[in-house]
């Protein structure tokens, strides 16, 4: 069975990419996939990986239903096990539509191809926290409890105890599992101007400093996923 992730939220910014970087360092032998079709911001920081860059949206920005179809049926013959999308906001504003429209034989089609689907939707707190809550509540209508569906706590951004609070109790109502991440929580300007870097350089964190790289390699640690 091979396990297909996308990574998702509408709202630019939340850390799709991160959380891309973050999961290819850790898994070496997955496929990384660019769907963002705007800032190819995956493509650029895992440059040493060589994602493969591919779009589901037409002409009208909806998901090309025969293009996602071919898709499926290319990644079931993947050599690798693990295959690692970064939606991209574009896609990910689409895909509670697509998934609205497909939720009752897309789990079938899924299963006789072999592939497990897993939707890994972003939060983030401060004042990205209503919007990146609000496509959480759409994703997961969406889904119908058809797929599996993870929260990830971006932590970079702060969450006040009300947000906290409000994450907590949707999360236990619709069943989901909330997983935090960050690189760290060090917001010194020197800290994150250490982490552009290694995420500018494109080249990873094994060439990276070591203070650098302790800080992807501590997020790695605790990324529970």
């Amino acid at each position: 069975m091979k396990k297909l992730i996308f990574i998702t939220q509408s709202k630019g910014g939340a850390g799709k990419s991160i959380l891309s970087f973050l999961l290819a360092e850790k898994y070496k032998e997955a496929i990384i996939l660019d769907m963002d079709d705007a800032t190819k911001t995956t493509s650029l920081q895992l440059a040493y990986r060589k994602p493969l860059q591919i779009t589901f949206l037409d002409s009208n920005n909806v998901i090309d239903r025969g293009l996602f179809n071919a898709f499926l049926e290319q990644i079931s013959e993947a050599k690798a096990e693990l295959i690692i999308c970064d939606l991209g906001a574009s896609i990910s504003e689409q895909l509670p539509f697509y998934l609205s429209d497909v939720h009752e034989f897309l789990p079938h089609v899924l299963e006789e191809l072999g592939i497990e689907l897993q939707l890994y939707s972003i939060v983030g707190g401060a004042n990205i926290f209503t919007q990146t809550m609000t496509y959480l509540d759409i994703l997961v209508k969406s889904a119908n409890g058809k797929f599996q569906l993870k929260v990830l706590k971006n932590e970079f951004y702060d969450f006040t105890s009300d947000q906290n609070q409000t994450l907590e109790k949707y999360g236990i109502k619709h069943n989901l599992e909330v997983i935090p991440f960050n690189i760290s929580k060090d917001k010194n300007e020197s800290t994150q101007n250490r982490i552009r870097e290694v995420l500018k350089s494109g080249e990873g964190i094994a060439n990276a400093s070591i203070f650098s790289r302790m800080y992807f390699q501590n997020a790695i640690k605790n990324l529970a996923l």
